[in-house]
């Protein structure tokens, strides 16, 4: 997301996972790459996106998993979110409803809103963490919402769509 702020030279770590829920454990360091290059931002936070390149590929032994994505502005029918809340291991909050075309909590066309999630919940510390159609392909960043520990409100994700291509300068697009 582009209000985080990282930086270029962020340490990006991959398979931080606990092996089971509870009791949750803190998951390996090690499959990390450090550094990478801002190649677009949101303008304004309209859609609040931020892209980097990081600075080499990950290894074939971080067993890696690509996404896709849709830059068409079509609701999902149900979605799936994979965040770090604050830096912790993986968690997955479902919402099985369709996501509605909103502004960030506001009327408009730049967001996603998920009402609720029906499994998990987002928290603080989420940003910028993808939110999956029913076809497992990309269609928003978190930007911000109510969602917590303790309650499963609703969150606004910035639309895929939207930063696809909404503002002409290519470094404010995700295209």
């Amino acid at each position: 997301a582009a209000h985080c702020s990282i930086q270029n030279n962020a340490i990006f770590i991959f398979n931080y996972e606990s092996p089971n829920c509870s009791p949750n454990v803190d998951g390996n360091l090690s499959n990390s790459i450090s550094g990478g290059t801002r190649k677009a931002q949101a303008a304004n936070q309209a859609s609040d996106f931020s892209l980097f390149e990081l600075s080499s590929k990950p290894p074939a032994s971080y067993n890696v998993f690509y996404a896709g994505w849709s830059a068409v502005n079509t609701p999902s029918t149900k979605s799936t979110c994979i965040h770090h809340p604050s830096g912790d291991v993986k968690k997955i909050s479902v919402d099985y409803n369709p996501t509605t075309s909103s502004g960030y909590y506001s009327s408009g066309v730049t967001h996603w809103q998920v009402s609720n999630w029906e499994s998990g919940t987002t928290e603080g510390g989420s940003s910028g963490s993808p939110l999956f159609d029913q076809n497992q392909r990309i269609i928003g960043q978190l930007h911000g919402g109510d969602a917590a520990c303790g309650n499963n409100s609703q969150d606004y994700f910035g639309k895929f769509s939207y930063s696809w291509d909404n503002n002409s300068d290519t470094l404010r697009q995700l295209k």
